[in-house]
Order: C-alpha cells, then structure tokens, then sequence
C-alpha cells in the first residue's frame, strides 16, 4: 500500500458508511427473526407481527427484505452459515463416528437453532411452504453427505461390514432429528448418549475388544 491508498482509504471508507450500517442493521434484523420464527413459526405471522416481535416496523423489514419469504431465506442461510464449516471440519478432523455425538453434544448448547429446525421441518412438509425446497434440498444434502462419510468410514476398516451405508445414513439423519424432537420435549434426554450408543452399534470393534458397546455384534441395525 502506498501513502497516496494510505491517505485517501478514509475518504472510502466514510463513502461506504451507509452501506455499512445497513448491512449491520439487515444483519439484526435476520438474527432477531431467528429467534421469532424458533419460538413462534413462520405460517402463522404476518410481516408486521414479525415487525412487532422484533421490536421494528414492518416497513423496516420490507425495506431490507423485500417480502417474508425472503426474510425467512436470509435466516435459513444464516443458521447454515452459523453451523455448516465447523461441522465439516470436525469430520474431515475425527470422521463421522467420532463428529455426530460431539455434534449432538454441541446441539444441546443451541436451543434456539434446534427448536428452529424443528418448527420449520413440521410447517414446511407442505409443498407451498415458501422452504419446503430449501428444507428438502437439505435434507437429501444431509442424507447423501451421511453416506458418502459412511463410504469412507467403510474404507478405512472403522464400520462393521455387512451393513448398508446407504440405508444406515437414513438411520442416522432419522435418529438425529428424531432424538432432537424428543430432546425439546425433554432436556434430560441425553442426545449425544444415544447417538453415541447407534455408533457404537456400527463401529468395527478393535481387535480383542470387549463391553457391552461391542456386544451389538449380534443385533442387525438394517
């Protein structure tokens, strides 16, 4: 950089001020309906009770947004922004045997997501729902990443053979969701014990390993 950048970026940067806080200010409004649409839903509220929840005029979030649709898209991107990168990372790090329950352990911390999660996956089952396609995208996204790190568990000598990659990816993503419903229900319900318990259900045990986790040798998880 020299001085000639140096002296005329604060000239630029009071130019983009504006823009800046409004990207700030787009920025709380979307963690703010978040929030409302984890607690509340998102078919049942009109752009102004959104407005009203958030503490802001509906026409501040027509301004920003446009339309409720497209409010409720910037919030499913931001929950994917929030979690997605580090959940792979930990995969690419431990695998998935290891990445699932710490990532249930994980959930257990962020209510507000999961309950959004929750609420969504039941409103959007129809096929109007403005994320139905964005839910469904997910899902099967979810579904095939669960396989693909399955594959290479399989690979590696760490599952158990004789089990279908395939079908045990349904298994875990229904186990992950199912569990998570029973968890908002009841928050003494131990997510990552169970899912760590489905694990060790499928984990090639070592050799000359004994317990009760390896005992399931016997009982067909197809």
């Amino acid at each position: 950089m020299d001085s000639h950048t140096a002296t005329r970026a604060p000239g630029r940067t009071g130019k983009r001020a504006p823009y800046a806080n409004g990207a700030k200010k787009r920025a709380e409004l979307v963690e703010s309906a978040f929030q409302v649409f984890a607690e509340q839903g998102y078919l049942g509220l009109s752009i102004r009770q959104i407005a009203e929840h958030i503490g802001t005029s509906h026409t501040a979030l027509l301004h920003h947004f446009g339309s409720k649709e497209a409010l409720l898209e910037a919030v499913l991107v931001l929950r994917e922004e929030r979690e997605g990168p580090w959940r792979q990372a930990l995969i690419d790090e431990r695998g998935l045997l290891e990445t699932v329950p710490a990532v249930m352990r994980h959930n257990a911390g962020i209510r507000g997501v999961i309950h959004l999660d929750a609420t969504l996956r039941a409103e959007a089952i129809r096929p109007d729902h403005p994320a139905h396609e964005f839910l469904l995208r997910r899902n099967e996204d979810f579904v095939a990443s669960v396989h693909s790190e399955l594959e290479r568990e399989l690979a590696a000598g760490r599952l158990r053979e004789g089990f279908s990659p395939a079908v045990m990816a349904r298994q875990i993503t229904a186990l992950v969701d199912g569990i998570q419903l029973s968890w908002l229900y009841d928050e003494s319900v131990d997510m990552a014990e169970h899912l760590q318990a489905f694990m060790d259900l499928i984990r090639r045990p070592e050799p000359g390993a004994t317990g009760t986790q390896h005992d399931a040798e016997e009982i067909p998880v197809r």
